[in-house]
């Protein structure tokens, strides 16, 4: 039993600390480049999309929300919607 509660807190912890990691921007595209699937937001964040998608149809000046986390140094975008 002790040790079915240790885990369950362990796994709580962990999810705790991956939603920590996770970090929002709402703003407008300034650039993408197609060839490193970046976004450059107009405050200067840049994003990185994953190989499962792509930069197309976000143009300069579209206003997004864009979550992610921080792996590796580069902001890996999670999720991508339009701002309302």
């Amino acid at each position: 039993m002790n040790k079915l509660l240790l885990a369950s807190c362990a796994l709580g912890l962990l999810g705790v600390a991956s939603l920590a990691n996770a970090a929002e921007v709402a703003g407008r595209v300034m650039t993408t480049d197609p060839a490193s699937n970046t976004i450059v937001m107009e405050d200067g964040t840049v994003l990185q999309l994953p190989e499962n998608q792509t930069v197309e149809g976000l143009a300069p000046g579209t206003e997004i929300i864009v979550t992610f986390d921080e792996q590796d140094g580069k902001n890996m975008v999670t999720d991508i919607k339009p701002a309302s």
